[in-house]
């Protein structure tokens, strides 16, 4: 919905007739009157260079990882994308790009404010890809807003020659940001049709909360920082927090004190090599399978990434591993999805062993948290309706009311006094029917 928008206010922009000849709609102030400071100076402190346009400039910085240096702990010859990547478990969208994998770009901002806006700018916008077997951060900077027509042909002109956009929460952010601006300079978007990967849903997929039956709820960071440090083994020093960062720069335009940015351009260049780094590894645990996993809360989370993308026997393959696990709450997680799995393919004498597995694995409570209660509601069924065993189904259901509440009790109630006439029925009739044995 909201990238349908974008495209709507983008084809409004450029397809009104309306032309004002006098004056322009964009206002590019003087870069004299906005950025007073020495620009080959400040390059030079960067160890950049400064482009101009007319009124218009900013400074350029190229870094380049080699590759025999570690990110964390991955070298960076290590994470260079190949056909073979399975992309398409992730997001099979982006994996239709032509040869995706060819010379995909990472990309960041660090913006003046998070509210967003016509006021909000990206000072900073960076692209990394892999090259020669190392990998190349370049950044812009603004040394002044009249830069800001410049930056984005400067980007788009690095955009043009990538195969896939990749970001982390940039579908949400940077690209609607970055869209908005170039229609306020009236000029196309580099983004328009172009194959974007996001990589922040991914990353929670695999490494958000731990779900487990003591704690369903709980959550931990999906921050680019906070899993570049817990997965990567990449520890910033020195880092320049992000809600500092629009201070230092608007303090920067005002002294002109490029020590000031220092660790702003440090803190933006790390997002990126640990989003391309990040990749990499989530790329290599679908391709390699749980041998690759550190842990087996990530089995359970790969395990279910296979299962979204219909790969059953991957899915059941991780599944059956975790619920081998030395952690309870893992093996919970894993029968339930085992469960799941084979009531779906009606496997019903096998879901109900998996059901089993979450109680076991639970050790049992005075109330039910929700992976304990979804295998006590499916054990009393299975019982009542595909083993025919009443007063089992009678246990689960007398179970789920004494240690649940509301609807599930309640639920809980009608279901026991349908047993209770089915057992009645039964005992008038001589006992219950037994099903013939197979020969």
């Amino acid at each position: 919905m909201r990238k349908d928008l974008s495209d709507r206010l983008r084809a409004i922009v450029r397809q009104s007739p309306y032309r004002p000849a006098a004056r322009d709609l964009t206002y590019e102030p003087d870069v004299q009157a906005t950025s007073p400071h020495d620009l080959e100076g400040i390059a030079a402190a960067f160890g950049g260079t400064a482009i101009t346009d007319g009124a218009a400039s900013l400074v350029v910085i190229d870094r380049v990882y080699e590759s025999t240096q570690s990110h964390g702990r991955w070298r960076i010859e290590t994470c260079t994308p190949s056909a073979s990547a399975p992309l398409d478990i992730f997001d099979a969208k982006a994996a239709k790009a032509p040869e995706w994998w060819s010379r995909p770009v990472y990309f960041d901002t660090e913006t003046t404010g998070l509210s967003g806006g016509a006021g909000t700018i990206a000072f900073l916008a960076g692209c990394g890809w892999f090259e020669g077997g190392g990998f190349r951060v370049r950044q812009w900077l603004l040394t002044s807003q009249a830069g800001e027509r410049l930056l984005l042909k400067e980007l788009g002109a690095c955009l043009d020659e990538s195969s896939l956009l990749v970001s982390y929460n940039g579908r949400t952010f940077d690209v609607p940001l970055m869209d908005m601006r170039c229609a306020y300079h009236r000029q196309p978007s580099p983004f328009d049709d172009m194959p974007h990967f996001d990589m922040l849903p991914s990353a929670r997929k695999l490494w958000k909360s731990r779900e487990n039956v003591s704690d369903p709820g709980g959550e931990s960071s999906c921050s680019l920082s906070t899993l570049e440090r817990d997965v990567l083994g990449f520890h910033r020093i020195g880092d320049v927090p992000g809600f500092e960062i629009p201070a230092r720069y608007f303090q920067f335009l005002r002294t002109g004190d490029h020590h000031l940015l220092d660790g702003v351009l440090d803190h933006h260049r790390h997002d990126i090599v640990s989003l391309a780094v990040l990749m990499s590894y989530a790329l290599q645990l679908a391709k390699d399978g749980p041998d690759m996993c550190r842990d087996d809360n990530e089995v359970v989370a790969l395990g279910r990434i296979y299962e979204r993308a219909g790969l059953d026997d991957r899915a059941r393959e991780a599944f059956d591993r975790a619920s081998r696990s030395s952690d309870r709450y893992v093996r919970a997680n894993a029968f339930s999805r085992l469960g799941l799995m084979h009531r779906r393919d009606a496997r019903h004498d096998d879901a109900a062993r998996a059901w089993q597995g979450v109680l076991e694995a639970a050790g049992g409570r005075r109330s039910l948290f929700p992976l304990e209660r979804a295998a006590t509601e499916a054990l009393a069924i299975h019982h009542e309706h595909r083993a025919n065993d009443l007063d089992a189904a009678k246990k689960y259901a007398e179970t789920m009311k004494a240690q649940s509440g509301g609807r599930a009790a309640a639920d809980a109630s009608h279901r026991i006094a349908r047993l209770e006439r089915k057992l009645s029925e039964e005992k008038k009739k001589g006992g219950p029917k037994t099903a013939p044995l197979l020969e």
